[in-house]
Formats: structure tokens, sequence, C-alpha cells
């Protein structure tokens, strides 16, 4: 644990505050991750829900726990953790939804990134190749949306923390002065925003400035509150998380 840079520089200082800033938005991201892979157990479909982007996610998201190891950044590696629960929702998508063999294939393939990243020494450049086939993946995701002209069974939960989540991550990265990390977070804004928009566009209940907001200020309350009483509950597909 000594090896980590958040740990050697532990103290009243940037790095230590995008530390734990970081940390709070993994949290998020994992309980979007929840909602969504509930919200296709729930509607017992896909539509509109991209496999190839995440594979690519959840696959690249393992990876990172590898190379937050080679980074000796403790923040990536237990951002990384995340990767398992995309597991689950790859697992929920190709129960639920209709996926054409080479989508399977293209998607699966990802896999691929996990020795690779343990095997090649150039991990910066790895990272960065499989970061924007990530982008890629998520542009492929906006598209879906267009084709079907619907957001189907995306919750809007995970582009919302991701945007807010990606903001941060960029200055982390800034910080920590990881250049591939840079590079990657500052597309995925971008695409990011492009999917709001389109959520927002074949959505009849619209998105706004202030239920961004009021959302994001519910998850925190909700957050301070269940730390509070050292009982943190997730979504499960049946039931609903008590209010």
């Amino acid at each position: 644990m000594q090896k980590f840079v958040e740990i050697q520089y532990f103290g009243a200082n940037v790095l230590t505050a995008m530390f734990f800033i970081t940390l709070l938005f993994t949290f998020f991201q994992a309980r979007a991750l929840f909602k969504q892979n509930w919200k296709i157990v729930k509607n017992k479909s896909g539509l509109s829900v991209s496999f190839v982007f995440f594979c690519y996610y959840g696959f690249s998201a393992l990876a990172v726990i590898i190379y937050g190891w080679h980074k000796l950044s403790l923040a990536l590696m237990l951002n990384g953790l995340i990767g398992f629960i995309i597991m689950a929702i790859i697992i929920n998508l190709l129960r639920f939804k209709k996926i054409a063999l080479g989508e399977k294939i293209i998607g699966l393939a990802s896999a691929i990134v996990l020795p690779l990243i343990i095997f090649v020494p150039q991990k910066d450049l790895l990272f960065l190749i499989f970061g924007s086939i990530i982008n890629l993946a998520l542009l492929l995701q906006v598209l879906e949306i267009w084709r079907n002209k619907s957001s189907g069974s995306v919750h809007p939960g995970q582009t919302i923390v991701s945007l807010f989540s990606n903001t941060f991550w960029l200055g982390y990265a800034v910080v920590m002065n990881i250049w591939p990390l840079e590079i990657v977070n500052s597309i995925s804004l971008v695409l990011w925003f492009s999917m709001l928009f389109s959520y927002n566009k074949f959505n009849p209940q619209k998105l706004t400035y202030e239920t961004i907001v009021q959302s994001l200020l519910a998850k925190w309350r909700d957050l301070r509150s269940r730390l509070r009483n050292g009982k943190i509950m997730w979504p499960r597909p049946g039931r609903r998380s008590p209010k």
C-alpha cells in the first residue's frame, strides 16, 4: 500500500482531494451500473443498449486494475473494479437482447485487452489504444439510440454520473501526469454530452439542468445517510431499494 502515489503524498493537497473525489464518483458509477443492469432485467430487454460498448467498457475497466498497479495509482485500481458489475450487464444483454453473431464476436474479442495489459510492456500506448476503442464503442452506443429513435433500456443515471466522473478523472490525470488518461477522458466528455443529448431527444421524460443537479444532490444525501447509518443498499432485480 505504501507504494501507491496517493498514500505517499497523502495530506492536505490537490492529489488527496482528487483521490477522494474520484472514489466518490467510482461509487456513483457502480450504483448507476447496478441500476442499468436492473433496468435490463426488469424490462427483459436490451433495446438501444450497445453490447459492443459494454464489452469494451467492461474488459477495459478490468484492465485498468492492472494499469493502475503499473502506474501505482490506487484510484485507478479501485475504479477498475466496476468492470465486475459490467460483466453482469454483458451476461444479461446476452440473455435478453437479440445480438447478431458478428456483434457478439466483436464485443467478446475485447477480452484480449486483459492478457495484453499484463504482458505488453508499452502499457501507456496500449491504454491509449483501448481507451480510443472504448470511445468508438461509446459513439456506437449513441448511434444505436439514433438508429432505434428510442432511448430503450438505456438508464440516464450512467450518463449523468459519467459526465461528472470523467471531468474529475481528467483533473486527476493532469495532477498525476498520466497523459493517455488525459486524452481518453477529454474525448469521452464530448461523447457523454452527445449521449445525454441523444437520450433527451428520444425520451419523452426530458432531463433538464435542474433535474440533473437534483439527481446528484439526492445521490449525495442518500450516500451520506447510508454511510452515517452504516448501511449501503444496492438495487437488485425484482426488488426496490427502500426509500
